[in-house]
């Protein structure tokens, strides 16, 4: 196979994009072409996305565990590169807007989620709820350099007719629009939406009667794949945004059963297992300091009997919906094999954000709906016509060693796996614990493509650049480190923080918070278990001093109470 790809050449720079000082800087260079790997097809690569939909840090297996999947172990261990060091957005749709755009959610219109957006930011730029048009989209790119774009699964990033996965670049389309849904059908899961909106190009579709979720959009990607090849010159881009294992915790029952009696021993026991498991994988430091968990948890011990076995059961529900994710992720993977186009092929696999501790009965005014509409019983919790969540506690051993969850700027919601499968045949399997993020996602695909941004002006319009940087170059070993003095700022509800080199601060609203500024030092403590901000203050007014001109630059709003955001202790186990 010939790959084609794009190397820096600073001498013969075409075009600098400066983004702002305070932010990650891209340049879009002059090309001089390399080839790497075997020749097999005189074409550029196809790259697959693959999203995971609120899956922990912790949860595979070849991040240490006790799930089983193997097929994603199998893509880490056969050339695959490991990232220990990738962050997200704290929730769903910012990242979504990330991924999609190469820039800050606050940039590309979901600088709050749509749901949770504060009135002090609504209609504000970068505060649509929906990806902007200050931002080219990156399947919009692909498509017009002559890649077949294709994505299954989860929007999340604008409700409209005019914002659909159509509208921004999607040659075809199968989406379900808002951010989550029942597994088996299209259900309300609120009484604000009588229906969950499904969209096959930009058109209303019904659900089949079969229809689970994890699996239909396997389906459809193999559907997809099959398309491509009817034009061999044409390579294509594929985006599988699956719904798993976000709530509710659905799952075929011959999935949720092989972990019974699994989780029998609680919380402390699976977070003991998965550190050690992390360690001698090589995941995280022995001598590394794991986050001991929160105080709106209740601990194994203050649960009922009763109390304990649904919670076991729950996490049951949860372990076979990750499982029942990695065996149709092994069906895409055996189909690419199948069809010669396994090696010619970027894919890279990751989850959204950290663990979700929504509990298990809801949020608010939900919790009644549910409960009327809804069998939560411990005998029915996994079916069809259940909906629960597997709560706080479960995710805080999700995001084991870092502190808290999805949902907080902290390492827990923002950290997360990432596999990545290069093109060209064998290579050996590594790990990088270098900081990237999902803005970088973007520029590394347009690399691979060929493709250069366009800059400020696409089909004569204004667009903004990009922030991230291609991780070609770190991928490949040609560089050590691939953000190096680069900032990173994260913002959504209230809860804020910003990255430079290995300091970070944080600053969280009650209850895992004073909502004053923490500093931490990830290289020594990437848990977040020492705050050293009262030890360090000239450290920790120079870094707010870098967040207030960072947030000053991208257009941050600090949402202001009230908020929609539920600022109690929402996230107990009972």
């Amino acid at each position: 196979m010939k790959i084609i790809r794009i190397k820096p050449d600073l001498r013969e720079a075409a075009v600098l994009l400066l983004i702002t000082t305070f932010s990650v800087c891209t340049q879009v260079k002059a090309a001089t072409i390399e080839t790497v790997g075997e020749v097999q097809q005189a074409r550029h690569p196809n790259i697959l996305l693959i999203v995971a939909d609120d899956l922990g840090y912790s949860d595979l297996g070849s991040y240490g565990g006790e799930i089983q999947t193997p097929h994603l172990d199998q893509l880490a261990s056969d050339g695959g590169i490991t990232l220990t060091n990738f962050h997200a957005a704290p929730t769903c749709s910012p990242t979504r807007s990330m991924l999609m755009s190469g820039t800050y959610n606050h940039v590309a219109g979901l600088g709050a989620m749509a749901e949770w957006t504060a009135d002090n930011q609504r209609n504000q730029p970068g505060y649509e709820g929906y990806l902007n048009d200050r931002v080219v989209a990156l399947p919009t790119l692909l498509r017009d350099a002559g890649y077949y774009t294709f994505m299954a699964g989860k929007w999340h990033l604008g409700m409209e007719p005019n914002q659909g996965p159509h509208m921004r670049g999607f040659d075809d389309s199968f989406a379900m629009l808002p951010g989550s849904g029942n597994h088996y059908s299209d259900k309300a899961l609120n009484a604000h939406l009588p229906a969950i909106p499904y969209r096959e190009n930009g058109l209303p579709v019904k659900l089949p009667k079969n229809f689970y979720s994890t699996a239909f959009y396997t389906d459809k990607t193999i559907a997809y794949i099959d398309k491509s090849l009817k034009d061999a010159d044409k390579p294509f881009f594929g985006y599988i945004a699956y719904t798993a294992p976000h709530w509710p915790l659905q799952v075929p029952p011959r999935y949720s059963d092989k972990y019974l009696g699994k989780y029998a021993n609680g919380y402390d026991s699976v977070k003991r297992d998965r550190l050690a498991a992390m360690v001698k994988a090589g995941i995280v430091d022995a001598k590394t300091k794991a986050f001991e968990g929160s105080q709106c948890n209740l601990g194994w011990n203050d649960l009922t009997e009763d109390e304990r076995k649904r919670q076991a059961r729950l996490m049951e529900i949860y372990a076979g919906m990750v499982d029942a994710l990695d065996e149709n992720i092994g069906r895409v993977i055996a189909h690419l094999k199948a069809v010669g186009e396994y090696d010619n092929t970027l894919i890279v696999f990751m989850s959204d954000n950290g663990a979700d501790a929504r509990p298990e009965q809801g949020l608010g005014s939900e919790s009644d709906f549910l409960e009327k509409n809804y069998d939560n019983s411990l005998e029915n919790v996994g079916k069809e016509s259940s909906f629960v969540s597997y709560g706080g506690a479960w995710a805080e051993v999700g995001s084991i060693p870092f502190r808290l969850h999805k949902g907080m700027t902290t390492e827990g919601g923002i950290r997360v796996p990432a596999i990545i499968r290069l093109p060209g045949g064998e290579r050996e399997a590594v790990i990088k614990r270098g900081f990237a993020s999902v803005m970088d996602i973007m520029p590394t695909f347009l690399e691979v493509a060929g493709v250069p941004h366009p800059g400020e002006t696409y089909n004569g319009r204004a667009v903004l650049p990009v922030s991230g940087k291609s991780m070609l170059p770190y991928l490949e070993g040609e560089v050590s480190v691939l953000h190096e003095n680069d900032l990173y700022g994260f913002s959504v509800h209230r809860r804020q923080g910003l990255q430079f080199n290995q300091w970070k601060i944080v600053r969280l609203p009650e209850p895992y918070g004073d909502y004053t500024w923490e500093l931490y030092d990830l290289d020594a403590d990437p848990g977040e278990t020492s705050n050293l901000a009262g030890k360090m203050p000239d450290l920790t007014k120079e870094m707010v001093q870098r967040w207030e001109a960072f947030a000053s630059d991208t257009g941050i709003i600090v949402s202001e109470p009230p908020s929609r955001v539920p600022r109690e202790c929402m996230f107990a186990a009972k």
